[in-house]
């Protein structure tokens, strides 16, 4: 190796280490960056090329060559964070629709809707007791508040499910439009990563960008990617393409935005070209939209639609019981007595419109026919209808209990999957993550690499300065 070439081979080598410095300092910079990957400079030795003219032929090589900066991310790493966090994101959104209308229900409690029954009972047995003494009309006044104080429960319980249905329905569009804006910036991060990577450029930064909008959209719909030659990655959900390359598809949703008609044009994805419903494959719109489904007749509709038919079938269950008891009774004054509940509009929702329609003690049922004024065998019979095994306390029960249920499920379920997304996040960090400790190390390394070439090319300038002052002799 000639004196020259020797200059050569340093000179790499200053220029390889240099380049590793500035590499090493991106990555300190970007250690606490999220969604940035670790890079490193991938180098080889560099071969002899030229035949030597003036000098013996050497084997040594020419130094060493910078062949790129590789981006330090495991593929299968990256799939497996993509495919648990759609996960986590569907039954962490399904725990928190449950948990809405859980929360919403008041159960156990003082205010709940169980509460309110028995006291509502607890007031025609009061009732019963009255029949005949002076306290009757305060019974009387006890009990029609009771009453009414069942009719605005199960209202608020049916305007709490129909507003939390609306806020939901908002939600998903919303969620909509981040999935359309997050598949545009896809295609437009695949159109330059193509281009610059044709170009021979760095497209490391570009590609965590459409690494972290590909997740995103994996959260949001469950999709996966597959990638091509030219640098490009096509994003597909439910097996149809929403990115493909540098061009990308719309999807919407569809039905009514009322809840009073989302049983005749229930809630769905579509593609916003073909008007064709989108199959989703898990994410976080999946279950907002099978939240947003009418409800059905096996009880597995959406959540917030199951739990407001569960309060109109308990206002209707309370007005049929009470009112076919006292269609048997008399009043206090030896008449036949009417219905104690009715319903304001009888075409519209029984929650909303049940009201009472007694309105003072020559209203209410109380006594068998012919038993006389001081009879209450009626309203005490009333009174045990709360009791019965098919009773509207029954039914409320069984809904109460089949929710908590269900929700408990959907907060374990989300608990597990978010434990599984946060260990796929820690292999992925582990694999392409800044270890500063390590990074530091390196530095040093590519310090003493640099300072080792400068050193071989004042070393070789020495002799060279030897050379000359002896030719100069």
């Amino acid at each position: 190796m000639s004196t020259f070439s020797g200059l050569g081979t340093a000179a790499s080598g200053l220029t390889a280490a240099r380049l590793a410095l500035e590499v090493t300092g991106q990555n300190v910079a970007n250690a606490n960056t999220e969604g940035y990957t670790r890079q490193r400079v991938t180098q080889s030795p560099m071969a002899q090329t030229a035949l030597a003219t003036y000098a013996t032929q050497s084997s040594v090589g020419d130094g060493v060559l910078v062949t790129g900066v590789a981006r330090l991310n495991d593929a299968v790493v990256d799939a497996r964070v993509r495919s648990t966090a759609a996960t986590a994101s569907y039954w962490s959104a399904s725990a928190n629709a449950l948990g809405t209308v859980e929360t919403a229900l008041n159960e156990p409690s003082t205010s709940g809707l169980s509460s309110v029954l028995n006291k509502f009972w607890g007031a025609w047995q009061s009732m019963a007791n009255a029949v005949g003494t002076k306290s009757a009309e305060g019974a009387a006044s006890n009990l029609i508040a009771q009453g009414q104080l069942v009719a605005s429960s199960v209202s608020a319980g049916y305007t709490a499910a129909s507003t939390s249905w609306s806020d939901a329905r908002s939600a998903a569009g919303l969620t909509v439009t981040a999935i359309n804006d997050a598949a545009g910036q896809v295609a437009d991060l695949n159109k330059s990563i193509r281009a610059l990577t044709a170009a021979g450029s760095n497209v490391n930064s570009l590609l965590d960008q459409r690494d972290t909008a590909v997740t995103k959209l994996a959260q949001l719909t469950g999709a996966t990617t597959r990638p091509n030659a030219d640098g490009t990655v096509d994003v597909t959900v439910g097996g149809n393409l929403l990115v493909s390359g540098v061009t990308t598809r719309k999807v919407e949703l569809t039905g009514d935005a009322a809840f009073s008609t989302t049983s005749t044009t229930p809630v769905a994805l579509q593609w916003a070209d073909t008007k064709t419903p989108v199959s989703l494959d898990g994410g976080e719109l999946a279950a907002r939209i099978a939240a947003l489904q009418p409800a059905n007749a096996d009880g597995t509709g959406g959540v917030y639609a199951e739990a407001a038919k569960t309060y109109d079938a308990i206002a209707s269950s309370i007005a049929t019981a009470v009112n076919t008891a006292s269609a048997t009774g008399y009043t206090s004054k030896g008449q036949p007595a009417g219905d104690f509940f009715s319903f304001t509009s009888p075409a519209g929702s029984p929650a909303l419109n049940l009201t009472v329609k007694a309105a003072s003690a020559a209203d209410i049922a109380v006594a068998g026919k012919d038993l006389g004024n001081s009879d209450g065998t009626v309203a005490d019979a009333i009174s045990q209808l709360g009791s019965a095994p098919d009773s509207p306390d029954a039914q409320w029960a069984g809904y109460v209990s089949r929710i908590g249920s269900q929700s408990a499920t959907a907060t374990a379920r989300a608990s597990t999957s978010q434990t599984a997304a946060a260990a796929a996040t820690d292999a992925q960090t582990s694999a392409s993550g800044v270890d500063l400790d390590e990074e530091t190390s390196n530095l040093v390394i590519y310090q003493h690499a640099y300072q080792a070439s400068a050193r071989v090319i004042s070393t070789i300038n020495d002799i060279l300065d030897t050379l000359i002052n002896m030719g100069a002799r």
